[in-house]
């Protein structure tokens, strides 16, 4: 993402863990690495001080846990001074993440969604000892368990019947988070109906609730099956997920670069939303490949000027994403079928990936 954004005409700061990918970017105009340790808040006061130091035009977290960090910025603006340093900083920085942690609510997401008249699979909130089997009956089955505060597909399981997902469920909820973290009080764990289908996706940028420019597209491999982060997409034109993109982003007034995941049914009625990404996903910087350049549209939504965006009105394109798809299969005929995702503008970040990837050194 970095040279997408370079390219639309930013300069490029990074707050970074040492050992990051980040520091092999030179993509980067400058960057602060930070030691393993330093504490969540600590790092969120940070990130508001560069922000404002560096007059950054806007800020963006790159991954759940980053999004996690700057959504606190409204909590400690009650903790300090209304006339401090610090609390101008944090209010530069609440303006991009001091809304709805949407990252960490993902069933309230789609009870929203389903509320305003997006479609959306039928679901269930599970109270581990309270709801019983019974409750789940209008699911169907197979269906889906789902827990807020996770990411790439790791907080969602295939239930064989309504037992099994309560089962899942009781062991969700006692359970830890990706970060090795206990699950959270408030966090909450729906059953979900299985919608049969296509897994569709759309990557946008927006600015105060108004889609900018996005672009859609359906996965057809994934790096570890059935849930896990996309390895093979095919980018095509699909306008009724370009405009469910657009109602989830005047539903949550969102600015930033984001994404949604939904699923095209196999009778071939419009899509079922499944879920919002209030992040860049990991095709963003793609934009511009497909010819819906998000980091472009960005840039002149923050400067004023014009942009005729396109949201993704193209012919088909697969696209074999790096390292994911050489991960998957080796011998993928996508590797030299289709476009391979391979940052050639960033030799050094992807002789860095290659060294730190075992399943690309199987010797």
């Amino acid at each position: 993402m970095p040279a997408a954004l370079k390219a639309a005409g930013f300069r490029v700061f990074a707050i970074c863990p040492k050992s990051s990918l980040l520091e092999f970017s030179d993509c980067i105009d400058g960057r602060h690495a930070f030691a393993p340790g330093l504490a969540p808040d600590d790092l969120t006061v940070m990130a508001a001080r560069a922000a404002v130091q560096l007059r950054a035009d806007i800020v963006i977290a790159c991954e759940e846990s980053a999004a996690t960090v700057l959504g606190s910025a409204g909590r400690l603006l009650e903790q300090v001074p209304e006339d401090s340093a610090d609390a101008r900083c944090l209010r530069k920085l609440a303006t991009w993440y001091g809304g709805q942690r949407w990252e960490t609510a993902r069933s309230q997401c789609v009870e929203r969604a389903s509320a305003a008249g997006i479609r959306t699979p039928r679901q269930v909130i599970v109270d581990p000892g309270r709801t019983g089997a019974a409750d789940l009956a209008e699911l169907g089955a197979p269906l889906l368990v789902k827990c807020d505060y996770s990411s790439a597909g790791r907080g969602v399981q295939l239930a064989r019947d309504a037992q099994e997902a309560l089962d899942l469920a009781a062991r969700a909820k006692s359970g830890k988070r990706q970060n090795g973290q206990p699950m959270p009080a408030d966090a909450g764990i729906v059953a979900q109906e299985f919608v049969q289908g296509h897994a569709a996706s759309v990557s946008f940028s927006a600015l105060r609730g108004r889609m900018l420019e996005g672009f859609a597209y359906t996965t057809l491999h994934r790096q570890s099956e059935p849930f896990g982060p996309s390895s093979v997409i095919e980018a095509a034109d699909h306008p009724a997920l370009i405009g469910m993109a657009r109602s989830i982003v005047e539903l949550t007034d969102y600015s930033g670069f984001g994404g949604i995941d939904a699923i095209l049914p196999e009778d071939g009625s419009p899509p079922v939303f499944l879920e919002f990404n209030a992040r860049p996903t990991q095709t963003t910087h793609l934009g511009g490949l497909v010819g819906a350049d998000l980091c472009r549209a960005m840039a002149c939504a923050l400067d004023g000027r014009p942009h005729d965006a396109s949201f993704g009105r193209a012919a088909a394109m697969p696209v074999a994403l790096f390292p994911a798809e050489w991960m998957r299969d080796p011998g993928s005929r996508y590797l030299t079928a289709a476009h391979h995702d391979v940052p050639w503008t960033e030799r050094r970040m992807t002789a860095a990936i290659l060294a730190i990837t075992p399943q690309l050194h199987p010797a």
